[in-house]
């Protein structure tokens, strides 16, 4: 029972349970709002951060990143690694992006760094980019998740009389309890998913929810295929 990943398994498997229960209470038309809801605030945001944090990073950061890794290279008087580079230039990020970028960027290590504006620009579209435009993804997921979801349990709230009809008002809770199924797997897909960005924001450093753990959860291996959050 001490075991990250069996505690998270089991937190899962509760989020099924409560989320066919609370289908039942609501009915099936305020349900399936909900879960209207939480597919298009899912993919929603997710479209939306998927296409749209790579023109932010462009048309907000780029240029000025290329300019600090250009002023950067030009005090240092010899070659020096990637690694150390991206401390100076971005700072402190979590290292499990850093590792991630390095590692799927391995063949251009071979590119040597050198005081001049090609290098910075390098730098700049060849490890920088990948972990910004990382976050920003998270951010814009995470507004636009809210926002959808927000929108959506104010409609849905509006639907729940349906369920003072006699006769109908039965027939939608029951409904809504076999919605429940749907609805709670659906809710399971956003925890993996919140449970990524979480190791993302803290660099993979939690003891109780990291990679490692994830990894270990047999529920969230399902979700693993779908989860953008994952290397």
């Amino acid at each position: 029972m001490n075991n990250p990943s069996t505690i998270i398994d089991i937190v899962l498997v509760v989020v099924l349970f409560i989320s066919v229960i609370r289908a039942y209470i609501d009915g099936f038309f305020t349900s399936v709002i909900r879960l209207i809801g939480n597919l298009g605030s899912l993919f929603g945001a997710w479209y939306v951060a998927s296409t749209y944090s790579q023109p932010v990073f462009d048309n907000l950061l780029r240029n000025s990143l290329i300019t600090r890794s250009y002023s950067y290279l030009e005090q240092t008087a010899s070659n020096i690694d990637i690694e150390t580079a991206l401390s100076q230039v971005i700072g402190k990020w979590p290292q499990e992006f850093v590792n991630t970028i390095l590692e799927k960027t391995q063949d251009s290590l071979a590119v040597l760094l050198t005081p001049d504006m090609d290098s910075a620009i390098f730098l700049v579209d060849s490890f920088i980019a990948p972990i910004i435009v990382a976050c920003i993804s998270v951010v814009i997921f995470i507004v636009l998740f809210i926002a959808i979801r927000l929108i959506c349990g104010v409609l849905a709230k509006m639907f729940k009389t349906v369920n003072k009809v006699p006769i109908l008002g039965f027939a939608n809770r029951l409904a809504g309890g076999l919605s429940g199924f749907v609805i709670g797997g659906v809710n399971i897909i956003l925890l993996s998913f919140l449970f990524s960005i979480i190791v993302i924001i803290t660099g993979d450093g939690l003891s109780w929810l990291n990679s490692g753990v994830i990894a270990g959860s047999q529920i969230l291996a399902f979700t693993g295929v779908i989860n953008p959050f994952l290397p």
